[in-house]
Parts: C-alpha cells; sequence; structure tokens
C-alpha cells in the first residue's frame, strides 16, 4: 500500500526532479563540448561519443544494484552513496590527462549517478499509486526536463569561455547541492517492517516477480525503445547540427533546447490528461506519435534534406513523446509490483540507459553520416516500442 502518512508537496517533487537529473545534466552539459574534447585530446568524433556510451553503461548497470539495495536498507542510504560517488568520478573526468582515464572516470559517474532516478520513482511509488502516481512522475520528469532545456545552452557557454573541463566543474557543484538535499530534505519512506531480511538473496530474487510477469515485458520494452530514440538524438544531434547544418557550438545548445520544449510541452500534457485518459491509452498515443515522426524524417533525409528548419520540427513532434511514454509505461510497471517497486524501477532504468547506451553506440557504428544515422536509429527504436506495445495488447 502507498504510504499513507506522507503526501509529496510541491517542493519534495521539485526536489526529487533534481536528483532525477542527474543523468540528463551530466549528458547534455556535455554536449557542446564534444567535439572541442575531440580536437584537444586528438582523438576521433567515434571516440568521443563512446564516452556518452559507457555513461549510458554506468546508468544501466548501476540501478541493477541500487533497486534492491534502496528496497533493502531503505532509500535515503543507497542514494546518499550514489551521490558521493558520482561527485568522486566527477573529479577524475574533470582532471582526465587522457581519453583512457576519462572513459573510466565518465563509467563511475555513471554508475553514481544511477541512484537518482531508480530511488526517486521508488519513493513516488511509496506515496501513490494509480494515475495519481502516473501524474506525480509527470510532474518529476517535467521538473527533470528543464536540465535538458538549459545544460546544452550553459555548455555551449561554458565550452567557449573556459574549456570542457569546466563543465566538471559545475556538474560537481550540482552534486554537492543534491547530496546536501538528499541530508535534510529527503524523508525515509521505506519503513523498516516493509524492507525484506537477507539483502544477498533479495538482490537477486527481487527480480523475478517482475520478469516472469508477461505485461511487464512489454513495458520494459517500450519504454526503453522511447529513451533508445532519445538518446540516439543526444549522440548524433551535437555532429548533426555542427557538422551537418553548420551551426556553431553556442547555436546548437539553442536548438537542443528548443527540442527538449517539445518534451516539456509532452509531460505537461500527459500530466492534465493522464487522470482522465489513463496511462494506457495516453502510452499508445505516444509511440503512436513517436513512430510517425521519426519515419516521416526518414524519409525526408532519405530525399537528400539537410536543412535544421526542416528537420527540427520532425525531432520536436518525435522527442515530445518520450516524457508520456516514460511516465506511463513507469508507473504502469511500478503499480504491477508494489512490494518490488525498487527492483522493477531498476530494471525500467536498465532498459532506459541500456538501450540507450546501444543507440549512441549504434550511431557511432553506422557507416552513414550522422543525419542519415540519426535518423536511421530513430525510426528503428520507434518501431520496435510500436512491436511492443502490440505485444501489450495481446
Amino acid at each position: 500500500m502507498p504510504n499513507s502518512d506522507i503526501r509529496l508537496k510541491k517542493t519534495m517533487i521539485v526536489i526529487l526532479g533534481v536528483i532525477t537529473a542527474f543523468a540528463p545534466l551530466s549528458i547534455d552539459l556535455y554536449l557542446p563540448a564534444l567535439p572541442q574534447l575531440s580536437n584537444e585530446l586528438g582523438i576521433s568524433s567515434m571516440l568521443a561519443q563512446q564516452s556518452l556510451s559507457l555513461f549510458f553503461v554506468g546508468l544501466a548497470t548501476g540501478q541493477l544494484f541500487y533497486g534492491p539495495l534502496a528496497d533493502r536498507y531503505g532509500r535515503r542510504a543507497p542514494l546518499t552513496a550514489g551521490i558521493l560517488l558520482y561527485l568522486s568520478a566527477t573529479v577524475v573526468c574533470a582532471l582526465a590527462p587522457n581519453i583512457e582515464t576519462l572513459l573510466i572516470g565518465r563509467l563511475l559517474q555513471g554508475f553514481g549517478a544511477a541512484a537518482g532516478p531508480v530511488i526517486a520513482r521508488a519513493i513516488v511509488r511509496d506515496i501513490y499509486s494509480g494515475r495519481r502516481a502516473a501524474q506525480v512522475m509527470s510532474f518529476v520528469i517535467l521538473v527533470m526536463a528543464a536540465a535538458p532545456l538549459v545544460a546544452p545552452i550553459l555548455g555551449g557557454w561554458i565550452t567557449t569561455l573556459l574549456g570542457w573541463r569546466a563543465n566538471f566543474w559545475v556538474l560537481g557543484a550540482f552534486g554537492v547541492m543534491c547530496l546536501l538535499l538528499v541530508m535534510y530534505s529527503i524523508p525515509e519512506t521505506h519503513p523498516q517492517h516493509a524492507r525484506p531480511i537477507s539483502a544477498l538473496r533479495y538482490l537477486f530474487s527481487g527480480y523475478l516477480p517482475v520478469i516472469t510477469d508477461t505485461a511487464s515485458l512489454p513495458l520494459l520494452g517500450a519504454g526503453g525503445m522511447a529513451f533508445a530514440a532519445l538518446f540516439a538524438y543526444v549522440a548524433g544531434s551535437p555532429f548533426v547540427y555542427t557538422e551537418v547544418f553548420g551551426v556553431s557550438e553556442t547555436a546548437f545548445g539553442y536548438f537542443f533546447g528548443l527540442n527538449v520544449i517539445g518534451l516539456v510541452l509532452g509531460n505537461l500534457l500527459n500530466s492534465q490528461l493522464v487522470m482522465h485518459y489513463g496511462a494506457r491509452r495516453l502510452m499508445q498515443f505516444g509511440i503512436s506519435i513517436l513512430a510517425t515522426g521519426s519515419i516521416c524524417m526518414l524519409i525526408l533525409v532519405l530525399n537528400g534534406v539537410t536543412s535544421q528548419w526542416i528537420i527540427t520540427p520532425f525531432l520536436f513532434i518525435s522527442l515530445g513523446t518520450v516524457g508520456v511514454i516514460a511516465a506511463n509505461t513507469v508507473s504502469s510497471l511500478l503499480n504491477r509490483h508494489p512490494q518490488n517497486a525498487g527492483a522493477a524501477s531498476a530494471l525500467f532504468g536498465v532498459s532506459q540507459f541500456g538501450l540507450g547506451a546501444l543507440s549512441a553506440l549504434i550511431i557511432g557504428l553506422l557507416p552513414f553520416e550522422p543525419l542519415l544515422a540519426m535518423a536511421v536509429v530513430m525510426t528503428g527504436s520507434g518501431l520496435l516500442a510500436v512491436f511492443s506495445m502490440l505485444q501489450l495488447k495481446r
């Protein structure tokens, strides 16, 4: 049962959104620095993109641990440990003398950042259920979406004025702020009596009810493929906008922020409609729009369209559905597993960032120019999300 003694105030929802923003801020503040980083370290753009892929790998694998640990030891202790690891890894990245050290730092940074989203989702499920949980999740994602809205613009200016390393010092300051918020503002929402006895046993067994549930796997697939489309854009857009469209690093930040406005508007729309239409119907609507928008963009690219003024509206529409899909798939998943909310949230995070890492990796490996590679991966992700949705309807 949801915790009836605690209700999330608006300030608490904002704090959970800020904690969830670890991942997008660590990605998007860093994006405008990729071309400069490539030049300074003397590496290829493909190798620079692997710093994104390894961050995604850290995010995905980290959630496998934080979810069950949050169910066993409560929400606050694992969240604090994750932030401390994030801070340490961020310092390593800022001082990295070569690409090898940077890649290790990004992997560990992702592992630490994984604590934020998985535990924030579990806290929401501790307190709410049903359509109200989906609505609150939309508000959390809405706050989180402010990070990719402003981070590329800020990152572009920081990179231009202070160099790419300064972005990591800013991330470190953000980590310190989040640590203080957790220490002084986040209550424990998972009481002792609701926790399993054996941490080691639960680390493995807590996932079984989720992965053996036939309705959970399509939800994981649909949510994961939506994020695969998002991260195809995240990994490809710096090179698409600067190399194909020919815009500056600073201008790229504004274009990136414009597309994120679509994500924000999608979450606003979802928070208003979910109480009336339900999570499942809105999830189906979002997946349909994602697939349609991505296919239209791919057709344009295959016909030689390389204008940012034509491609950007289709990115805006497609990315606007990601928050709708994510909020409704994760709330539906957690509602099916209230006793294993941490484990279910962790598996959702693995699906998100594991498929996101794969998506970013494929972008770098495809023998296409950046715009075509991004369009192909986004379209494939949208179609696989449709396939997952159809499995859910059976």
